[in-house]
């Protein structure tokens, strides 16, 4: 998995600090839960679409659905310039089986 792109985003209700990352592929649960060795991982197979949640105390929060090519991050909100290369870097060692 790569990201491709890094997009900040202005209008997300949960947090004025936020970004999505374009991925190379869609997200499969078991991408989802290499992202929540990263932190405490939650997983929502009650939705039509699943969706999970990986917390990273004190960093930041990693969203996203399965069969998406998107996944946002929730940012601290007091720090501007948040540096995010060891997440990409992390995704990007990420090899589908």
């Amino acid at each position: 998995m790569k990201v491709l792109k890094v997009k900040e985003v202005k209008d997300c209700f949960e947090s004025n600090n936020s970004c999505d990352f374009l991925l190379s592929g869609p997200i499969t649960k078991e991408f989802a839960e290499y992202l929540g060795k990263l932190g405490k991982f939650l997983y929502f197979d009650e939705f039509d679409v699943p969706a999970f949640k990986v917390i990273v105390r004190g960093e930041y929060t990693v969203k996203g659905a399965i069969g998406k090519k998107t996944i946002r991050i929730l940012l601290p909100e007091d720090v501007s310039n948040y540096p995010l290369d060891n997440l990409i870097n992390y995704i990007n060692q990420y090899k589908q089986k």
